[in-house]
Parts: C-alpha cells; sequence; structure tokens
C-alpha cells in the first residue's frame, strides 16, 4: 500500500492555500497535470476527496479541512527539526538561498553580502515568494507588503520591515502633467497607464482606490514588468508606476506624486527557526545598508529624503 509522505502534506497545503491546483503547481515547481495526478493518488491513499471543485477553484471537504490542520502540525515540526539540525551541524558551510522581487536594492545587495555562499532567485509575485519561503525553497525572501495581506500569509514566518516609502510615477521628461519636479495624479487621468500583471502588482487596490480619490479611473492599456517595454511606451507618452530609486535612462524620469498618495512597504522575511541566527542577522544588515545606498540613484528621491539639495 503506498504510503503517505511529507511532500503529499505540502502539496495539500499548497493547493489549499493557492484555491486552485494550477497556482499551487507554480508554487511547487511542478506541472498542472502531475499536480493534479498527484493529488489524486494521495485522495486515494487517504481515502476521500480532499477537495470540493468548482468554477471559481477548489475548497477543502471536511476530510481536506481535517488533513490540513494535522498536516500543518507535521510540516512545522519537521521544519524545526532541519532548522535544529543545521544549527548543530559543525563547520559545513550551506548555501543561503535568497528569493526577491525585482527591487532596486538586489545588485548593491549581492555587493554587500560579499564572501556568503548565496544563490538568488527571483520571483515577480510576493504572495509566491512566501510561499516558496514557507516550503524551504529559499532561505531569507525580500518583497513588497502586498493588497490583502493576512496573518495567514505570515504564519511560521519571522516578518521584519525595511523600508517604507512613497511610490513614484514614471513619465517622459517635458510631459505637460509635471510641475516643479512633482505630478499631480488627478492630471494623468487621461493617461494611458502600464501596470504589472495583476497576479504581481501588490498595489494594485491601493492604486484603484488613490486614482478614485482624484476622481479618474485609469485607462490600463499595458501589462507588463519588462522595463524595456515600458520605457518605450512611457515614451508614446504613457506612464507607469516606479519605484522611488528608479533611475530611468535619458528622456524619461521617476517622479513623486504630489500628496504622496501610494506607499509600498519592503519586508525581510524568514523562517521563525531561522529568523535570529548570526548569518540571518547579518544579512539583514546587508538588506539595509543596500537600501540605504539605494535611496541615492534617483537624485528626485534623494532630495525627496532630504539627502540632496533642491537645484
Amino acid at each position: 500500500m503506498a504510503e503517505l509522505e511529507l511532500r503529499h502534506l505540502r502539496a495539500v497545503r499548497a493547493v489549499a492555500d493557492g484555491g486552485s491546483v494550477s497556482r499551487a503547481a507554480t508554487v511547487l515547481g511542478v506541472s498542472q497535470p502531475a499536480l493534479t495526478a498527484q493529488l489524486k493518488r494521495i485522495e486515494r491513499i487517504l481515502g476521500g476527496d480532499l477537495f470540493v471543485r468548482g468554477p471559481s477553484g477548489v475548497r477543502p471537504t471536511e476530510l481536506g479541512r481535517f488533513v490540513l490542520a494535522r498536516a500543518d502540525a507535521l510540516l512545522s515540526d519537521m521544519q524545526a527539526l532541519v532548522a535544529s539540525a543545521r544549527r548543530h551541524g559543525e563547520g559545513v558551510a550551506e548555501t543561503l538561498k535568497i528569493g526577491y522581487v525585482p527591487l532596486l536594492i538586489i545588485g548593491r545587495f549581492i555587493e554587500e553580502l560579499g564572501d556568503l555562499d548565496v544563490q538568488t532567485y527571483a520571483e515577480p509575485a510576493s504572495l509566491t515568494l512566501l510561499k516558496l519561503l514557507s516550503t524551504g525553497r529559499v532561505d531569507v525572501a525580500l518583497l513588497e507588503r502586498f493588497d490583502g495581506t493576512e496573518s495567514r500569509h505570515f504564519a511560521g514566518l519571522t516578518v521584519r520591515t525595511l523600508a517604507t516609502e512613497p511610490i513614484f510615477v514614471g513619465i517622459a521628461e517635458g510631459h505637460p502633467a509635471i510641475r516643479d519636479g512633482v505630478v499631480d495624479l488627478a492630471d494623468l487621468a487621461a493617461c494611458d497607464w502600464i501596470l504589472p500583471p495583476p497576479h504581481e502588482n501588490c498595489v494594485r487596490v491601493r492604486f484603484l482606490q488613490a486614482c478614485a480619490a482624484a476622481g479618474f479611473t485609469p485607462r490600463v492599456r499595458h501589462f507588463t514588468s519588462e522595463a524595456g517595454t515600458a520605457g518605450t511606451l512611457i515614451a508614446q507618452g504613457a506612464v507607469c508606476l516606479a519605484q522611488a530609486a528608479s533611475a530611468p535612462p535619458p528622456g524619461l524620469v521617476a517622479l513623486p506624486l504630489a500628496g504622496d498618495p501610494l506607499w509600498t512597504t519592503l519586508l525581510f522575511a524568514t523562517r521563525e527557526d531561522d529568523a535570529r541566527t548570526p548569518v540571518t542577522e547579518r544579512v539583514f544588515g546587508c538588506a539595509e545598508a543596500a537600501y540605504t545606498a539605494s535611496r541615492q540613484r534617483n537624485p528626485h528621491f534623494a532630495r525627496w529624503c532630504g539627502l540632496a539639495p533642491a537645484r
């Protein structure tokens, strides 16, 4: 008779968290058909359906809720065992796996890490990155707080605030909405907007709320996270949200929005058992140093921070 394994429990938890097999497959790094087949095998082992399938996704059955409650305890115990074993290892250098959403501090961050043995993993969606951290595929995560954040998203993790900063707008130099180096969001009502794809856009709800407060519904014509494509569209008159430290190519600028209607919080996350090791503290210090240095990349952000004189 087939036996239940920890990987099966992780798969069940991923399906429950994602609300669909396809999203869970992305988090676990497997194909959807493979995960569907695995889920059927798990249900055969356990003797019943774990999820009810519907047009809007899946939800746990009574058996599914029973299994999930016990799976969480087992997975937590296994994480604690692995962390304890690592701490008791003698002189074995381990590669630190660092996951991150696209942030402008990453290059300097890697430089600050110096001789640490690291591997880095880019993941555009903050929620997916948290799942990779929870399941042990990365050890440290740098991400942005996302709309819809709930305490359950951080279960088993230690999360620290790295920084809170305003969100700027990416715009072409000479655009009529620019006034004294600042842009009023209401003056962008007639513009075409460029946004990341919805599952990557951690401030989508806040952005729509800010636009509504400014008296308009944004006309979103383009979805991309690729900087080169966005730059071409901005040069043609479109606008986008931008990290405050952005240093666009000639002809484009990243400028503050009047009144700072949009903010983002950068987070540093680890698993609870790994949160206060000397290596983790060193990595957090490197992230802080990289962020501090990044504020000089964009002179408009430096002035906003009071780090550079006004022209």
